[in-house]
């Protein structure tokens, strides 16, 4: 009997011991991430996504007939900069009310755009914009085989980006008072699946314009295209020389180089030519098979 109750003994010590485990604490849940509402219609809407398990802002303007099919136009800030500065810097919601296209802007995280990592297309913002695109198709019913962007300067440079890294997702660029960055690897041909056309306005006095010949002549020979033709408008606001090129795929090239324009972009008050209306009209002209 002494021996049962012994080994009863030594049971209950090992069981207890056993409880006295310390258990791993339980990791606190992960903060919810909150988004506002998204009711797609006309008006001016300021939403935002989970990209990269992070927030991510963006401002939609839809024009008074929004409906589902609509051309999608993304619309880049400088750096730093911001969403609400380059729609009114760009003057592009007016344009969309009347044409009738999303107009976008998206914002980078410090008022800067992170350009991730080249050959790369799922990192830094060339991903969240990719995954924008794609939630904009699918809750707004943006039409994909019209999705264009334009930005003004470190926005421009990054819309080149944009191009070359996600082939097959624009109809049409175009950068404004912005180079291409002098990435080897895009020396290569575009290749027949990036049917991309390309506008962009730079300014004689930008503190950039010697970056033109090297960004025109980049773009030019990426994208297999001709000789260009010159022509030029000439008012009371100053003068544009007007380049267009025939490029490989069905896309062109056409750059507006204002002789006294600065790092700026380009309207009817102050220059020859009103940007936005013309990037809409060569937006308009272009789309994905």
């Amino acid at each position: 009997m002494k021996r049962v109750i012994a080994l009863a003994g030594i049971v209950t010590v090992l069981t207890a011991c056993g409880s006295t485990a310390e258990t791993p604490p339980t990791p606190p849940p992960a903060p919810e991430i909150s988004l506002p509402a998204e009711n797609p219609g006309p008006g001016e809407h300021a939403q935002a996504i989970v990209h990269g398990g992070v927030r991510r802002d963006y401002t939609v303007h839809a024009p008074p007939a929004y409906r589902p099919g609509l051309p999608l136009v993304l619309v880049l800030h400088g750096q730093p900069g911001t969403s609400a500065e380059v729609a009114q810097r760009s003057g592009f919601n007016p344009v969309a009310d009347r044409a009738g296209f999303l107009a976008v802007y998206p914002q980078g995280f410090g008022n800067r755009w992170d350009v991730g990592t080249v050959g790369d297309p799922g990192s830094g913002d060339v991903g969240f914009l990719a995954g924008l695109i794609d939630h904009l198709v699918s809750v707004w019913g943006a039409d994909r085989a019209r999705v264009y962007v334009t930005g003004f300067s470190a926005g421009a440079a990054f819309s080149y980006r944009l191009a070359r890294e996600l082939p097959g997702r624009f109809a049409a660029i175009a950068p404004v008072s912005g180079k291409m960055d002098p990435v080897p690897a895009w020396q290569s041909p575009l290749g027949p699946d990036n049917r991309v056309s390309v506008l962009t306005f730079q300014g004689g006095r930008d503190l950039i314009a010697s970056a033109w010949s090297a960004t025109n002549d980049g773009w030019r020979a990426a994208a297999g295209c001709g000789t260009p033709k010159l022509t030029t408008v000439r008012n009371a606001r100053g003068v544009a020389d007007r380049e267009v090129a025939s490029c490989a795929n069905g896309t062109e090239h056409v750059v507006y180089a204002l002789r006294t324009m600065g790092h700026e972009w380009p309207n009817a008050v102050e220059h020859p030519v009103a940007g936005s209306d013309l990037i809409w009209e060569f937006f308009s002209r272009h789309r994905l098979p």
